[in-house]
């Protein structure tokens, strides 16, 4: 049952919401229709090209990819979280899913109420990082947070990873897993041993199974659903004009001026590989698309899908981890994935290639 649970909450939310709900909203309606028509309108009062132009319809604008993001990314994926977690508390049986999987979760430092932050993170790591205010303390937050940031794919990813993957071979198929597996038990482990205090017990009721009742599981989805929104639309506007400011002074460029000479020389990869990297902190599914157009070897995928992976995902997801986490820790979190993403993909590389 815990299988099947798992499995359908997954299903729902990090293919259906996560896939088709957000392909309509994001894609079809955001993308297709809305920003055309608003950078339409935009153009008959100002340059597009300009810097008020590129700050509010650009490619990183307000009214654009902001926009984009909070109506067509971030609220169907936070309704449909919000949802699914209504229908759990309601029916009794969240406690339950807790209880079946705390003594694994215990041994990476969180509880059973763990698990749902990360199964929903390989739907949407932004989404796992919303859904780490399930747990109790704020050292499990953290630890949660940062496995979700540093090693949890999202399906957005995952699909071009698996299409990269499908040709490279079955060794180094494993070899990626393994490592992607490593490096969230290594973590797990280290943070728990590191951050003071120790794993909260799960002491929680377990009621009665019951049917939900509609109204309560639409005014809990309705209420939590507004009150995130209210918190996380200005992150989002802050993370749009940093963007937007690194694309007006070069920061973008010089970034992948600066990475460049690390990829060709630490990892082994071509130049270019700077552009998918940076792309994907604007959004993660950009960069690993951008790997497809290299000539790559089977080792240099293998050591680009390593990297692309463990560092911290697009700017939305980022947001949040600001929001939930704080400056620091977040920055923190942060700035490690960059260091673990490239010290362990150089070491690969100095195997492989």
């Amino acid at each position: 049952l815990m299988a099947m649970v798992l499995w359908a909450l997954y299903r729902v939310i990090g293919v259906w919401v996560a896939g088709d709900i957000v392909g309509l909203t994001e894609e079809t309606i955001m993308q297709g229709h809305y920003e055309p028509w608003v950078k339409g309108v935009a153009s008959r009062a100002l340059s597009l090209s300009s810097v008020p132009g590129q700050g509010l319809v650009g490619d990183f604008g307000l009214f654009t990819m902001t926009a984009t993001y909070l109506a067509g990314l971030l609220l169907p994926l936070v309704i449909g979280f919000y949802f699914c977690l209504a229908l759990l508390e309601d029916s009794g049986y969240l406690p339950r899913l807790a209880t079946l999987v705390d003594r694994l979760m215990t041994a990476i430092g969180l509880n059973g109420r763990a698990v749902i932050p990360l199964i929903l993170g390989f739907g949407c790591v932004q989404l796992g990082t919303i859904t780490t205010r399930l747990l109790d303390t704020r050292r499990e937050k953290t630890i949660a947070a940062a496995l979700l940031n540093f090693a949890i794919p999202c399906s957005a990813q995952i699909g071009v990873i698996a299409g990269m993957l499908a040709g490279v071979g079955g060794g180094l198929v494993f070899l990626y897993l393994g490592v992607i597996f490593s490096v969230l038990v290594v973590l797990g482990t280290v943070l728990d041993r590191l951050l003071p205090g120790e794993s909260s017990s799960l002491l929680i009721d377990l009621p009665p199974m019951r049917l939900p009742r509609p109204k309560n599981v639409l005014r809990k989805t309705a209420t939590r659903s507004w009150f995130f929104m209210k918190e996380a639309t200005p992150w989002f506007i802050f993370g749009s004009l940093v963007v937007v400011f690194l694309q007006l002074t070069g920061g973008l460029d010089l970034w992948q001026r600066l990475l460049a000479p690390v990829i060709e020389g630490w990892l082994r990869l071509p130049g270019e590989a700077a552009t998918a990297f940076v792309m994907g902190m604007v959004r993660r599914d950009f960069g690993a698309a951008g790997l497809l157009d290299l000539a790559l070897s089977p080792a240099q995928v293998v050591i680009s899908l390593v990297v692309i992976t463990l560092f911290v995902p697009c700017i939305a997801s980022l947001m949040v981890l600001f929001k939930e986490r704080g400056l620091r820790e977040a920055s923190i979190v942060w700035v490690g994935s960059w260091v673990t993403a490239f010290a362990v993909g150089g070491l690969i590389a100095g195997i492989l290639v």
